[in-house]
């Protein structure tokens, strides 16, 4: 028992130390990927410690309490989860300390009520059918016929334009080619930093989908596209956005209107005045919840 108290501390404090350390880094300290730079944000470390510190006094002193604090951060951590796996965007440092969680769960279950120990794991296999079954089901939902969105294939050829909804100079990139009336001739690349930018995709371009089950498939078929779009971003490192794929290049920053505006009207000039690989510079981009 004494072994099991003293695991139960450990693993607390493991759990207040590593939530510290990436709240006073901005959430930096161990993972600076685009995935982490979407789903960290400061104020759920300080919270996590703060968290952390609940299950360190409710182990102690109120371990009556200890098992609906349990389910609270299980409900939690499985919504944070599933909007990873959701978004193809994986932060390794908040999968630490879902880690941490579940060997606090784990090590703290004789101290729980045999409800809330059941109901914490009814809700972990729960998110890991949804995360299992989501996948396929995405994939064989097909998309609305209005959809405008698309993916990189193979077809070199293509002009593609990745954007982001909250992002300011998307907006400007997408007015552009409305007034040049050339959106036919580009293929848009939507990725989707979080939940809510998927919705606004949904809202503004599945309109003929009035219909509850159309609009759910609408859904389901966005996501795939934004689910594939992030993984090309993160592959290859790439936060920023607008940026434009043609060609075997990838354009990105301020240069963005400029490769448009010049391949829209004249290919061969474009294809000779810009280099293999325009790295991205921070003037005329979007990052995660900033704009340069």
């Amino acid at each position: 028992m004494r072994k099991r108290q003293t695991a139960l501390y450990a693993l607390g404090l493991a759990m207040l130390l590593y939530s510290l350390i990436n709240a006073v880094g901005s959430g930096r300290v161990l993972c600076g990927s685009l995935g982490c730079q979407a789903l960290q944000k400061p104020a759920l470390w300080w919270a996590g410690a703060a968290y952390a510190l609940m299950l360190l006094g409710a182990s102690h002193f109120r371990r009556p309490l200890l098992g609906g604090i349990v389910v609270v951060g299980m409900v939690v951590e499985s919504a944070l989860v599933l909007t990873q796996v959701i978004l193809n965007l994986y932060c390794p440092a908040c999968l630490g300390y879902t880690a941490l969680f579940l060997a606090f769960v784990v090590a703290a279950g004789f101290q729980m009520h045999a409800l809330a120990k059941k109901t914490t794991w009814a809700v972990a296999g729960a998110t890991l059918c949804a995360a299992v079954t989501f996948v396929p089901l995405a994939r064989t939902v097909c998309a609305c016929s209005e959809s405008p969105f698309s993916r990189v294939s193979g077809d070199d050829q293509a002009l593609y334009l990745f954007f982001e909804p909250t992002c300011e100079h998307c907006h400007s990139v997408l007015e552009m080619l409305e007034k040049m009336e050339a959106r036919n001739r580009v293929r848009l690349c939507p990725e989707a930093w979080s939940l809510a930018s998927v919705w606004a995709l949904v809202r503004d371009h599945c309109r003929t989908c009035t219909a509850w089950k159309d609009r759910a498939r609408c859904l389901l078929s966005t996501l795939t596209v934004v689910r594939a779009n992030n993984a090309f971003c993160m592959e290859r490192g790439l936060p920023y956005v607008p940026l434009i794929v043609h060609h075997g290049r990838i354009v990105t920053g301020a240069e963005v209107p400029g490769y448009l505006l010049s391949v829209l009207r004249d290919p061969l000039a474009a294809s000779e005045t810009h280099p293999l690989l325009l790295p991205g510079e921070p003037g005329g981009s979007c990052t995660v919840n900033a704009c340069d």
